[in-house]
């Protein structure tokens, strides 16, 4: 796999994921103009709970998917392995839903403040199963580069959810509407994904020849999901605490925008560990560090005037996405977008600790960041309310990529392009004076004066230098001739 193969890849779900991002973008305000702060906040609620128990049952599995097979050709280990941890995480899916369903009255009493909310976590519990073997279930396309198939049913997915969460809410079924259509979008993702997956390599029963293995490079990573939780996370239930369901509504409708920057990393992760962990079993370390350098520039190069972008936007978007209940949250979106770069930063520094198998490190690194992170947002959230819970997220994020550059450097280095990235930010600064300007009153001016930040952006970077011969020759390539 060459790298312009590698970057048209992730170009490619890039594209998709600007896609799947709009479709959250068109969901955002479906939700809360029908819910309410209120609402919203419990499926939010929900959501974080789900988001918790989810990765607890699936056990680190997905992640031994992608390091054990990614370079894997024979088809009956192949088959194997993939029904082996598909069975494995059912079982425990179920067993993790089944808990979730069983203790909702309690939990909906003293997590939630609100007895009333059980009966729509019971019907949330059914997310942490489908959760589990959707996941798996779309990491073998991840896995063995089925780039194509894996974003269209990403897409699919996305887009189904919207549409069918706008047919029940309009029935007037409300929260119970969104977590129904959640379902069953969720489930027929599943049964898609793995009627291809028999077509291809066949159906066998499990022997559970290598779940051993796999589980022992697994389950260290396992303690990282409630860790990473706790992180990025727990945050809603101190709110929920301290401050109520109404401020987590608040709260995590501008998270949902500030978080809009983890879709830059989110293509680059899809398809670089697989191709790392190739590369790095083929003992080609050096190929190894340039698609680490480069993936780090290009990231960085994308993400930092998105940051700004949000930044400059940021009250403008929550007042168009939402109503006037929700505003008072705008001054969350650029702390969580510039938590959501550094986010992406450890993402792509922590694929030096996954390939060299030294696991127990991220755990310890998560470890420092969550008890940081609880002990701020403790102090933060009854002081400031929830910018407090937002200065704790960011706050922990930069503890995690010091300490995660820090263990990564010790097994590779490679370049950081700082020169470039101090060139991005004085045109994203650039980009920030002129789009903070305007008056935004509706949605197609918001389009129009981001198009025009970053074209302000390019033009910038363009007269100091900030793309290489290489980046201007591809896009003189696709620059019409002239007549």
């Amino acid at each position: 796999m060459s790298y312009q193969k590698f970057a048209r890849d992730v170009g490619f779900i890039g594209a998709v994921q600007a896609l799947t991002s709009l479709g959250a973008f068109f969901l955002l305000p479906i939700i809360t103009k029908t819910l309410g702060t209120y609402d919203y906040g419990l499926w939010a609620q929900i959501n974080i709970t789900v988001s918790l128990i989810s990765p607890l049952a699936l056990m680190g599995l997905s992640m031994g998917f992608v390091r054990f097979l990614s370079s894997e050709t024979e088809k009956k280990i192949i088959r194997e392995a993939v029904y082996s941890i598909l069975f494995f995480v059912t079982l425990s899916g179920l067993l993790a839903s089944f808990l979730l369903y069983t203790f909702a009255e309690p939990l909906a009493t003293f997590g939630f403040k609100d007895p009333e909310a059980t009966y729509f976590i019971q019907a949330g519990s059914f997310l942490i199963l489908l959760n589990v073997i959707e996941s798996v279930s779309l990491f073998y396309f991840r896995v063995f580069r089925q780039i194509k198939k894996f974003s269209y049913l990403t897409l699919f997915e996305t887009f189904g959810k919207l549409f069918f969460i706008l047919i029940l809410i309009k029935m007037g079924y409300g929260l119970l509407g969104v977590i129904v259509a959640t379902l069953m979008v969720q489930s027929f993702i599943f049964l898609i994904s793995l009627v291809d997956i028999i077509s291809q390599i066949g159906f066998a029963i499990p022997r559970f020849t290598y779940i051993k293995e796999y589980l022992q490079f697994s389950l260290p990573l396992t303690p990282n999901a409630l860790i990473r939780w706790v992180t990025e996370s727990s945050d809603r239930y101190l709110v929920t605490y301290f401050l109520g369901l109404g401020s987590v509504g608040v709260y995590s409708a501008a998270c949902s925008i500030g978080n809009l920057i983890q879709l830059f990393v989110s293509p680059l992760q899809l398809i670089l560990l697989p191709e790392l962990s190739k590369l790095f079993d083929e003992n080609k370390i050096d190929q190894v560090r340039i698609y680490m350098s480069h993936s780090l520039r290009y990231f960085l190069l994308i993400t930092i005037p998105a940051v700004f972008g949000l930044s400059a936007l940021a009250k403008p978007l929550l007042g168009l996405l939402t109503t006037q209940d929700f505003l008072s949250g705008w001054m969350v979106i650029p702390i969580i977008a510039l938590s959501g770069l550094l986010a992406g930063i450890f993402q792509i520094f922590v694929n030096i600790i996954f390939l060299v198998k030294k696991t127990k490190s991220t755990t310890y690194i998560n470890i420092v960041a969550a008890a940081s992170n609880v002990l701020l947002n403790l102090l933060l959230i009854p002081s400031i309310g929830i910018i407090g819970a937002a200065l704790s997220t960011l706050i922990s994020y930069f503890l995690m990529i010091v300490l995660c550059i820090r263990v990564s450097m010790k097994h590779f280095v490679f370049d950081f392009y700082f020169y470039d990235i101090a060139k991005s930010i004085f045109s994203s600064l650039a980009m920030y004076l002129f789009v903070s300007r305007f008056t935004i009153s509706n949605i197609y001016e918001l389009f129009g004066v981001a198009g025009m930040g970053a074209l302000i952006y390019i033009f910038v970077m363009f007269i100091i230098g900030g793309f290489s011969k290489y980046e201007l020759s591809i896009v003189k390539k696709f620059t019409p001739p002239r007549l």
